[in-house]
């Protein structure tokens, strides 16, 4: 019998479907409520630990209960021109038919639309204003990008009205507002902007994500700050030992795989609870039963899985060790520390050591759990850095 793909048994670098979840029901549950209720909420975390997947699937939820849903991930968005053109087409999908408009005009580069669609076209222009233009006419925002920005961030509440829906808008990479490199424009004024035309937004909620976890409390907590308090910060709870369990061995056995309770536990111990890296660890040992023409997974299987995993992410891994390199002429050897469990600052200027943690934090290599108490975001990058380099 023909084996099922790893990567399609356990994904590891895109979001997952709600089906794919593992141990998050009680998150979507929790987030897709408050929403609903008509609160804001915001996510914040590091990369890969699954935000984008569960905020994903509250928005399916969402949708399934009758609500307009629209996501905007920021990574992807260049300019203040860009977000005003994502924002109103992203908005004005929730309408089919002028959904089909948009999705001829993308593959045209024009306006090509039958009858129906250009009568639905005329009447969302009617009443939502000739500005949504924009989504039809890709170059125009950038005329007067701030102008559009503020129709296209007030568009939500006028389709919530027209329609008589409510919408929820999820913004994924938040944090990416305030960015240095400033590619929406000031922050500060931006995220005014934001706050007083979202306070005067009826039927509308918002989901904010960001993996960059300390710029986003900065952006949400501090009382000078615009969206102050705008949202309820919602963190991601562990995924536990007996959900891994549970998901890791329905994924195995949907391949006829056994897997020995030994190494099931493994798995999970070098996983560290960590989304993707124990995702990433199952997906190796499973390639190994390939390789091997077995379908028992035990410890040695699961050995070279880890071996695997780290030969994978070794380009990625290397390029962080060069960005740490540059980050603070102490950052690599205060990151070798951390990730051998030693004390960081013993024989080093302690103002020097706060710096380069400092900077690993700013660049969401490390995060805190407390006070002096840093955590690395990536398993994977922490065992690499403290066992396996050089790593041949």
């Amino acid at each position: 019998m023909a084996r099922q793909r790893s990567n399609d048994l356990f994904p590891t670098d895109h979001p997952v479907s709600a089906e794919e979840l593992i141990g998050r029901d009680a998150d979507v549950g929790e987030i897709a409520t408050t929403l609903a209720g008509g609160a804001s909420v915001v996510v914040a975390g590091p990369r890969r630990t699954g935000k984008t997947s569960v905020c994903d699937a509250v928005l399916g939820r969402l949708a399934e209960q009758g609500m307009y849903t629209v996501a905007i991930d920021l990574f992807r968005i260049a300019t203040a021109a860009e977000l005003a053109e994502a924002l109103v087409a992203e908005t004005l999908s929730n309408r089919s038919a002028v959904r089909r408009a948009l999705h001829q005009t993308r593959r045209a580069g024009r306006v090509v639309a039958d009858a129906l669609q250009t009568s639905a076209i005329v009447r969302s222009k009617t009443q939502l204003g000739e500005d949504l233009e924009i989504a039809f006419q890709p170059g125009l925002a950038a005329r007067d990008p701030e102008r559009y920005v503020d129709y296209a961030l007030g568009l939500p509440a006028r389709i919530a009205a027209a329609d008589g829906k409510q919408v929820v808008v999820f913004f994924d990479e938040f944090q990416e507002i305030a960015s240095p490199q400033q590619p929406y424009g000031d922050a500060d004024r931006l995220t005014k902007r934001m706050r007083a035309i979202f306070q005067r937004s009826s039927g509308v909620s918002f989901l904010f994500a960001g993996s960059v976890e300390h710029l986003m409390r900065d952006l949400f907590t501090p009382s000078q700050r615009a969206l102050h308090q705008f949202g309820g910060f919602h963190a991601l709870r562990p995924i536990d030992v007996d959900a891994w369990t549970a998901g890791l061995t329905e994924r195995f056995a949907a391949d006829d795989c056994t897997v020995e309770e030994t190494a099931l536990a493994r798995i999970v111990t070098y996983g560290e609870l960590h989304p993707r890296t124990t995702m990433l660890l199952a997906q190796k040992s499973h390639l190994t039963t390939v390789e091997l023409e077995t379908r028992t997974v035990d410890l040695a299987i699961v050995e070279q899985g880890l071996v695997a995993a780290l030969r994978a992410d070794r380009v990625s891994h290397e390029q962080t060790i060069g960005r740490i390199r540059h980050l603070h002429k102490l950052g690599l050897v205060v990151a070798e520390r951390l990730a051998r469990g030693e004390p960081v600052y013993p024989g080093l200027p302690r103002g020097s050591v706060r710096r380069a943690l400092e900077g690993l934090r700013d660049a969401a290599i490390i995060e805190s759990r407390g006070r002096g108490d840093w955590r690395f975001t990536s398993p994977l990058l922490r065992r690499y850095i403290a066992d396996f380099r050089p790593f041949e």
